[in-house]
């Protein structure tokens, strides 16, 4: 097994909802050879209680990690980008984060004596203001005028042509266009690039698997690693594959991400 150290430039982060904050996570290889070292969020042991506050309620939701799978040679040592984002609902109090640093070809809980904790404290929202100002009543009063110029507009006399119907999801397939749910199991409703949800159903088959997979084990092969859609997915797909579903599973991928060419629109089967 690899020997693994994690060191981090923070252990408590003072977070604003909507607002990222980051920690560097220092991750050493000591032993004499490479390793392919995987540094994962992960939610706070069952029972965990904060230093002070609430219980904690885990933060490995807002986490992300930069290039989580990385090549250290023997002795080196490689800083990780740790990005933390409170969505706007989330509650006041402690929050935390467990980031282990775990070799690709072993199952993370191996290392997590090693897991190294990050307490998120959100301050609770402000008070809405009470009373209502002035400014309200005089745009009352203007959208009360508004509101008759254009029912007198509305109600004349003239054939209104029907508005255009504007496309929505369907049922079967719950993501906006040209995305669909990537299905790396059921239920997976992360929404991808076809050619994407093409290949985790090409990867998810037995005979592609049997070639990548350490007979009698659940290792992968090199040079093959685990796709780690879920943290339990040990799945084993090539590096960019993995590399690129972890970006999937960021928030705002569907927004940012699906004209990058990294993410080709062709699906081509590799064994």
């Amino acid at each position: 097994m690899s020997v693994l150290t994690l060191t981090l430039t923070a252990t408590e982060v003072r977070a604003t909802r909507g607002t990222a904050s980051t920690v560097t996570a220092s991750v050493t290889n000591s032993a004499a050879v490479p390793a392919r070292v995987v540094l994962g969020a992960y939610p706070p042991l069952a029972g965990t209680v904060a230093a002070t506050g609430p219980a904690a309620t885990g933060a490995a939701g807002w986490t992300s990690v930069e290039r989580p799978l990385r090549e250290l040679a023997g002795g080196a040592t490689e800083q990780y980008t740790v990005t933390i984002t409170p969505p706007a609902d989330a509650a006041a109090g402690d929050h935390v984060v467990r980031l282990i640093a775990y070799d690709a070809d072993r199952p993370p809980e191996e290392y997590s004596d090693q897991a190294q904790q990050v307490r998120v404290t959100l301050a609770p929202a402000p008070a809405p203001a009470t009373g209502i100002p002035w400014w309200v009543y005089a745009v009352a009063a203007v959208l009360v005028v508004a509101v008759g110029v254009v029912a007198f507009l509305l109600l004349r006399p003239a054939p209104v042509p029907p508005p255009e119907p504007t496309p929505s999801p369907t049922p079967s397939n719950p993501c906006p266009e040209p995305f669909v749910p990537r299905l790396a199991r059921p239920g997976d409703l992360t929404c991808v690039m076809p050619a994407s949800a093409k290949e985790a159903q090409w990867d998810n088959r037995s005979d592609v698997q049997r070639n990548r997979v350490i007979p009698g084990t659940t290792e992968c092969q090199i040079p093959y690693v685990p796709r780690l859609a879920f943290p339990d997915d040990l799945v084993c797909v090539w590096e960019d594959t993995a590399n690129r579903t972890h970006v999937e599973n960021q928030p705002g991928y569907t927004e940012h991400m699906f004209n990058d060419s990294e993410y080709p629109d062709t699906f081509t089967e590799r064994r």
